[in-house]
């Protein structure tokens, strides 16, 4: 802790901003994820890349990773991030009531405790329960691209994932910006959000906010999110060699939770607030590029059984996290090569779970380069928990690259302790195990991508995934409880260390797209996943997430442009998990142009009014609507402030 407080001391110390300058000026080896726009006051915008601890370009990726850019974002019909994450193939959201209120995400038959939820290359793990992981304070329309990794991230972000991670990527440079949108629909839903990037001097900022309510589509489900981003960034010094970018949100969700965690209770009601603050310094030394971050987040979580009666059963929970990562790299040649090291303590203060505190550890070693005809990327970590028993995570990617064909082969270990409801969570319905073990994974895919030209469609783009994977547990946590012929059933569930489960799978994909139709079919898109998963458990026993994994996923989209003035989206999705029934969705969105800046939508989900339960014992809305009014305005330079 020491050292964490002397490098944050060392780096606010450090900070000085000319703001008589208004022009950012980074060497290029810091700007490999930013370029140049020519303009009055000089901006940045994203660059194509692979986000994580060293970005790479995206079209040499290694692995399957499924990219939504904010263009993608604004067609769906959707109002939050779990929402969004639905259409992505491989990832299984499973929400509890509308607007992303609580969801719980899962990849490639994973569950929700199984990944992460990155922003800005910031962990947004949540040490006491991954039910709260999705509890982001970024409003949807501050994000510029959502990055979903479907293998272990060991390379990317480090230790904590089994099954993949979500990148969210919201960033401040860019011409001036505003967004303001705001909308009503059923249940007496109504929200509003709003984004506005902008220049000050030598800094660039985004804030954005977001609030969403609504009565409920059955007893018990009325709920109130609010959420709240700002981020900047800025060069300092005269040598215009340090980058610095700041991070910091707030999130307020209350909400009925009638069948969130029981059927027993169905009064639930719960109250979560979750604020973070974080700091990314980059420079150069030379040939070395240094990075360091540093992250603090706070979660506060108010769970009672009976919504008017506290006195009944109300839990508190306030977990707090703390994080130093640094890592510096040099190119030698065709390689990259990456050192680093990473410490996170988490601490919790709770009337069920006690007072507890906790410390993980972690060294790491990547290069990234080239080898005759081939892309690589390898890399090994040595994870410490409590500074015991440490574990060596390895991982390798190969890839190659002809004409306009890509192939790729990787491997890696993931790993994930228990959170602290997993061990020590007690109520009538649930109790903890403290003798609960880490959970590994070994995955291994293999996969194909092909841009092939369509003569009969020259201005069309078509884009061909496919991908094989196979992915094995030891020690992987589940909640169990003896069955019983009794509904509900009376038996408490208790989370083990299962001893084996594997998971193998196939994805496919098809992509269209011309961006610049103005009449006609703007994108096609189908994508299907497989997966089969072998489990070790005994016939008396009922599984909670192991054995309601996904088994059969189909999405497909269509957009239609019609001249400027509307646009239609419509997206289909076919779910089946293991001992569940399958559904049926269909979605869509009609956007209007009316009047220069001004736009208006109309929302419409599960359309098809089909009955459905994601998690718990959540009965989802049948067929409702949304409509809203939307304006925004993006200048091709910054005004001079």
């Amino acid at each position: 802790m020491k050292i964490i407080l002397s490098l944050i001391g060392v780096c606010l110390f450090c900070f000085q901003v000319n703001a008589q300058d208004p022009i950012i000026k980074l060497p290029d080896s810091l700007i490999r994820m930013l370029v140049e726009v020519p303009v009055r006051t000089q901006c940045y915008t994203i660059v194509n890349v692979l986000y994580g601890r060293s970005p790479v370009d995206f079209n040499k990726r290694m692995q399957s990773v499924q990219q939504v850019k904010s263009a993608d974002i604004a067609a769906l019909p959707a109002r939050s991030v779990p929402e969004v994450l639905s259409f992505v193939n491989g990832v299984d959201v499973r929400q509890r009531g509308l607007s992303g209120t609580q969801a719980d995400i899962g990849i490639r038959g994973g569950t929700f405790e199984q990944n992460l939820l990155v922003v800005n290359g910031f962990k947004m793990t949540d040490p006491q329960t991954g039910h709260h992981a999705a509890n982001l304070p970024i409003p949807l329309c501050a994000i510029s691209e959502i990055q979903v990794f479907k293998s272990p991230t060991v390379l990317q972000f480090g230790q904590s994932s089994l099954t993949g991670a979500v990148h969210l990527s919201a960033f401040p440079m860019g011409p001036f910006e505003i967004k303001v949108q705001s909308y009503a629909g059923s249940f007496q839903s109504i929200g509003a959000q709003g984004m506005l990037r902008m220049q000050t001097g030598n800094v660039q900022h985004l804030v954005a906010f977001a609030q969403d309510q609504s009565a409920g589509h059955w007893y018990n489900s009325d709920f109130k999110n609010r959420q709240l981003f700002y981020t900047a960034a800025h060069s300092w010094m005269r040598s215009r060699k340090h980058f610095m970018n700041y991070m910091a949100g707030y999130s307020d969700r209350n909400f009925g939770a009638n069948g969130f965690y029981t059927n027993a209770f169905p009064d639930q009601w719960e109250h979560t607030k979750m604020a973070f603050l974080g700091l990314n310094h980059n420079t150069v030394f030379g040939d070395v590029i240094f990075s360091q971050r540093v992250l603090y987040r706070q979660h506060q979580d108010e769970f009672r059984l009976k919504r008017n009666d506290p006195a009944f059963y109300t839990n508190t929970h306030v977990s707090d996290v703390m994080s130093y990562e640094a890592n510096a790299r040099r190119s030698f040649g065709n390689t990259e090569v990456l050192i680093g090291v990473e410490e996170r303590l988490e601490k919790l203060q709770s009337t069920n779970l006690g007072q507890r505190s906790r410390d993980y550890q972690s060294i790491y070693m990547q290069a990234v380069g080239e080898l005759a005809t081939l892309n690589y990327s390898a890399g090994l970590l040595l994870f410490s928990y409590q500074w015991q028993n440490p574990q060596l995570m390895p991982s390798a990617q190969l890839g190659k690259s002809w004409k306009r064909n890509n192939v790729f082969l990787n491997y890696s270990r993931g790993n994930r302790v228990p959170s602290w409801t997993e061990m020590y969570y007690s109520d009538p319905s649930n109790v903890g195990n403290p003798n609960l073990l880490p959970e590994y994974s070994n995955a291994t895919e293999l996969g194909w991508r092909q841009q092939p030209k369509i003569s009969k469609l020259p201005t069309y783009q078509l884009n061909l995934e496919a991908a094989a994977f196979y992915r094995k547990h030891s020690n992987m946590i589940d909640w169990v409880r003896d069955a019983s012929s009794i509904n509900p059933n009376p038996n408490p569930w208790m989370p083990v260390n299962i001893a084996s489960i594997q998971f193998k799978g196939i994805e496919a994909s098809v992509k269209l797209t011309n961006a610049a139709v103005k009449w006609g079919l703007r994108q096609f898109q189908c994508n299907y996943t497989f997966i089969a998963a072998q489990h070790a458990f005994d016939a008396a026993l009922e599984s909670r997430y192991a054995i309601s994994s996904l088994r059969h996923q189909l999405n497909a989209g269509l957009a239609l442009q019609f001249s400027y003035y509307a646009q239609l989206q419509v997206n289909y999705r076919f779910i089946q998990r293991v001992s569940m029934p399958a559904y049926h969705l269909l979605d869509a969105k009609l956007r209007l142009n009316v009047f220069r800046n001004f736009s208006l939508f109309v929302e419409g989900n599960n359309l098809t009014n089909t009955a459905y339960v994601e998690a718990g014992y959540v009965q989802m809305p049948g067929r409702w609507y949304k409509l809203g009014l939307q304006f925004q305005k993006k200048a091709s330079e910054n005004p001079k402030l």
